[in-house]
């Protein structure tokens, strides 16, 4: 059964790779929960420091992907995954070490996200690119919806799981657990396939670190997906960062609450991502995907005002579903269009955007929250500001999908 709706987990070593990133997301998304959680309680409840660790994810991801995109284009990207993959783990032990001997603070929590995104920035484009050497082109789109499964279904089990363990045992056994992780994303890349080709290594840094933006300029259809991308993350995606004001200052549902509402946009997503990755096609014509933009801000904006916690998880589940099936077509049509010796290069802008950009909206959504906010104390601020910042944020979101042309992609404008 598995084999005939999702067909590219019948190639081992994409099915060792998609495995060993489920685990490895779910101890992310722990450490993200320890994270957040954390310095918010650490900084007596203030946003603004839940909008500075996203600054500080956002910097790299933002500056570094390009070079991650080089460094994928021109070494053999299962050795960059064993370095990065080795070195992200040594960051989270460190971060677990600190919290177990009360050592931890805001400062040392920023700047180990920093060297972990400077890390990331470098893993995703590789693993980004890597993927269509791991299948063949048939199964090509459905290995990429299920590789956002991948993390969106670990978005479902990991926080509430961390909700769970963060009042019971503490940050500290979170991010231990996060270091475990990797080794399952380790030892899938032992058993990657040599790569004969590794494209660009004649060109010079300044061509390879500019040939993605390049390419996007002069490509419409990418230079389109990619703004589309930009535009959906940095007001709509960035609702994470508010979530932890969600559940501590305006429904009062604690660590746990957290952790239920992570999960719930984690369970759309996945089911979003399967659902996907079921379909025998996927194309993003401009009318399906100006239906699901328009309906994530629907979603996000119904969120962002429900008065129950419940009502909140529904919406999004919602808001995850929906989300998924806008940005899983757009990574789809980014690796279809794109030359295999450009491939790395703008993939890595597809992470700025997807990864990076929606950690930089979160710096300005929780600006705006206390922008927006009326009341006495930091809390009656919160509970009255996130509200308008997020309905602001989907009201840009659904703008762009009611007013931009969005490309209709057709079959003989893929490169073979």
């Amino acid at each position: 059964m598995l084999g005939k709706h999702y067909p590219a987990l019948q190639h081992r070593p994409y099915r060792l790779l998609w495995s060993g990133l489920l685990v490895s997301n779910m101890g992310t998304w722990m450490q993200n929960v320890a994270q957040s959680w954390l310095i918010y309680k650490m900084t007596d409840n203030d946003p603004r420091y839940l909008g500075w660790l996203g600054l500080t994810f956002a910097i790299p991801m933002i500056l570094l992907p390009p070079l991650g995109g080089f460094l994928a284009d021109r070494f053999p990207r299962p050795k960059i995954l064993t370095i990065t993959q080795w070195s992200m783990m040594a960051v989270a032990l460190v971060q677990a070490l600190l919290t177990w001997g009360d050592l931890n603070s805001p400062t040392l929590i920023l700047a180990a996200t920093f060297v972990g995104a400077v890390l990331l920035a470098v893993d995703n484009p590789t693993r980004q690119a890597l993927i269509p050497t791991l299948v063949p082109r048939h199964d090509l789109m459905n290995a990429l919806a299920l590789n956002s499964a991948t993390y969106n279904g670990a978005a479902l089990i990991g926080p509430a799981l961390a909700g769970f363990l963060l009042g019971v045992m503490g940050p500290g056994w979170l991010f231990f657990g996060n270091a475990v992780s990797y080794l399952a994303v380790i030892y899938a890349v032992m058993h990657m396939p040599f790569e004969s080709d590794h494209g660009s290594s004649g060109s010079t840094l300044r061509d390879a670190l500019l040939g993605g933006v390049l390419y996007a300029w002069g490509h419409a259809l990418t230079g389109i997906l990619l703004i589309t991308s930009t535009v959906m993350s940095i007001f709509g995606r960035s609702y994470q960062q508010l979530l932890p004001v969600y559940a501590d200052d305006i429904w009062r549902i604690s660590a746990q609450g957290y952790g239920i509402l992570l999960s719930a946009a984690g369970a759309g997503a996945m089911i979003g991502a399967l659902g996907l990755a079921s379909l025998p096609k996927i194309t993003p014509t401009q009318q399906n995907l100006r239906i699901a933009g328009i309906g994530f801000a629907l979603t996000l904006a119904g969120f962002a005002v429900a008065p129950w916690w419940w009502l909140g998880v529904f919406l999004l589940i919602l808001v995850g579903i929906i989300g998924t099936v806008a940005t899983t077509m757009i990574a789809t049509m980014l690796q279809l269009l794109v030359p295999s010796h450009l491939r790395g290069r703008v993939m890595s802008l597809h992470a700025v955007t997807l990864i990076g950009v929606p950690s930089l909206g979160g710096l300005l959504i929780t600006n705006m929250t206390t922008w927006l906010g009326r009341g006495d104390t930091l809390t009656a601020i919160n509970a009255s500001g996130a509200p308008l910042a997020l309905i602001s944020g989907a009201i840009c979101v659904f703008m762009l999908f009611l007013v931009v042309r969005l490309p209709v992609v057709h079959d003989d404008q893929i490169p073979r």
